[in-house]
């Protein structure tokens, strides 16, 4: 018999849950860095922290600026999604690929778009052009363009 609870306890305590993005709701949420409505879920982005907090973003750059400019540590973040532009639903940062492309244009300009799959990637590069980055490049990109944004 106690054999058998020890059994039951260890599963429930070993079942970890993965992080799930909160609905974003378009046309009502308000971006977490620059305020606009999150209107377009093509180019959202969420981030949830370890604590349980939330924030919601009209664009991937926005939650990058968020992240650069110190808003929440890194170390407090629990997880991060982007919105996968062909699909329109939020997928986790690190399972995604990223293009810039300028004729992909984006709520705040800098044109970043995500795709979970590599055929989706494959043919907005065909249809779009534009360049493949990574996270890390993502984060770079912003802090270049946005010298000024970040400073304020």
């Amino acid at each position: 018999m106690i054999r058998v609870l020890f059994l039951l306890l260890l599963i429930l305590f070993s079942c970890e849950t993965k992080p799930v993005p909160e609905p974003i709701r378009y046309g009502k949420d308000a971006c977490a860095f620059c305020r606009m409505i999150t209107a377009d879920a093509g180019f959202a982005a969420e981030l949830k922290t370890k604590k349980g907090k939330v924030y919601k973003f009209d664009s991937i750059e926005c939650m990058a600026a968020f992240i650069l400019k110190g808003e929440v540590k890194r170390e407090d973040i629990l997880a991060m999604w982007v919105a996968d532009f062909a699909k329109k639903k939020l997928i986790p940062v690190g399972r995604a690929k990223f293009i810039i492309s300028e004729k992909l244009r984006s709520p705040m300009g800098l044109n970043i778009v995500a795709f979970e799959s590599e055929e989706d990637l494959k043919e907005a590069l065909r249809n779009f052009g534009g360049k493949v980055v990574t996270w890390e490049e993502i984060l770079k990109y912003v802090k270049e363009k946005w010298k000024e944004k970040l400073k304020a």
